[in-house]
């Protein structure tokens, strides 16, 4: 009996061991998760910047005449400041919230692969050149230009471009189809983000035509 008792303070020892033991393994295992986890969040991150630039976007040739015309506007670098204020995605993948710019992201990228290897017909761009609406986003818009919906923010605004915006705001409260390129376009706003393209787009039709 005195032997079993003297047993009894190792006995205690070695379960506390183990238990340390699949304690640490546990907390290994989670420290592992969590640095994997984060290095494929990172990677995800980086590969959804990198594939929503203009220089990913020119790898396809059909997208060569809306990348060069971009570079000639405010947004794509022809600024006071030289710099380009955006990535195509800004504005035409849908900001609402991540999960929506995940999915526009991949249903877009996917239709423009699914057109590149002829499954379905490439978009004629020319064609709905003037439908740009349902392919450019008012959210990503007012993602960066914050003061149209914050009028404390809109330093420099003149007294007319506050009222348009104003009026804007309410229309959209309202549930009116209103559109920043209703007054925001390169037909009333010359080199504001696509200069020059429809004319480009249609020499290119025709010159394709004539090779025919």
């Amino acid at each position: 009996m005195t032997l079993l008792l003297s047993k009894i303070p190792k006995i205690f020892s070695n379960i506390i061991m183990c238990k340390g033991n699949v304690m640490n393994k546990k907390l290994l295992a989670w420290a592992g998760g969590a640095v994997v986890g984060l290095g494929i969040a990172y990677i995800a991150a980086v590969a959804v910047d990198l594939t929503g630039r203009d220089t990913f976007c020119v790898s396809c040739h059909e997208m060569e005449p809306m990348v060069e015309s971009f570079h000639r506007s405010v947004h794509g670098g022809n600024n006071p400041h030289g710099f380009k204020a955006a990535h195509c995605t800004d504005c035409h993948l849908d900001h609402s919230s991540l999960a929506s710019y995940l999915v526009s992201k991949g249903i877009s990228g996917g239709r423009d692969f699914l057109a590149k290897i002829g499954v379905i017909h490439m978009v004629d761009f020319e064609e709905n050149y003037h439908e740009m609406k349902h392919y450019t986003y008012d959210n990503g818009c007012l993602h960066c230009h914050e003061m149209v919906t914050e009028p404390e923010k809109a330093f420099g605004m003149s007294e007319s471009a506050r009222f348009a915006h104003e009026t804007y705001v309410k229309d959209k409260e309202e549930g009116k189809d209103v559109s920043c390129l209703n007054c925001h376009n390169d037909t009333i706003m010359p080199n504001f983000a696509h200069p020059g393209l429809l004319d480009t787009l249609r020499n290119q039709k025709e010159t394709h035509e004539e090779e025919k």
